[in-house]
């Protein structure tokens, strides 16, 4: 390891440093607290409220949240570049009430485009419009160097572990829903 790469691992953010010792205090206070898994947890949440608070200020020079944005990705990335209400909702993790607000928002801007389904007239389609297609590819390339320094630090190695490892926890709450363990607060 290069002496910048030591120093960069051997700097501790404040936040992290508070996160750290706010666990072992809480620990201290309540014996049998899994610490380190309650560590990991802020750590996971820590991080991903400072993604989303990136994201939201790029996001906001568009007139766009990241449920919006969230929604037009499911779009984007959809097969055929069509879906229905129901499986936005699950690509965006939002109820039904929350994703006819998102999509009534983005059909009045023009950025997606309602339609009864050819198969069955009684579902719903959504797809992009030209206009969010076209907000999508200049929206994304903006993205990407935000992306790759994030990970920049991890090797491809570390990316792929780290990406195992994720997809793991994400089943693990897959499977606390399905049998109603809860979620972890």
């Amino acid at each position: 390891m290069s002496k910048a790469a030591a120093r960069r691992e051997t700097r501790v953010p404040v936040a992290l440093a508070s996160i750290e010792e706010g666990v072992a205090r809480t620990a201290a206070r309540m014996p049998g607290m899994p610490a380190e898994p309650v560590a990991l947890l802020k750590l996971i949440r820590h991080v991903a409220g400072r993604i989303h608070a990136r994201l939201t200020a790029r996001l906001r020079a568009h007139g766009l949240n990241e449920s919006d944005f969230q929604t037009l990705m499911a779009l984007f990335s959809s097969d055929a570049g069509v879906a229905t209400p129901g499986e936005l909702c699950q690509y965006a993790h939002e109820s039904r009430t929350n994703m006819t607000r998102i999509t009534d928002g983005l059909v009045a801007r023009g950025l997606v485009l309602r339609s009864p389904s050819a198969a069955d007239r009684r579902r719903i389609e959504l797809r992009l419009s030209a206009r969010g297609e076209q907000l999508v590819r200049r929206l994304l390339p903006q993205m990407f160097p935000s992306i790759d320094a994030l990970f920049a630090p991890l090797s491809a190695r570390e990316r792929a572990t780290l990406r195992r490892l994720l997809a793991r926890l994400a089943l693990q709450l897959e499977q606390m829903d399905a049998t109603e363990e809860g979620v972890p607060a």
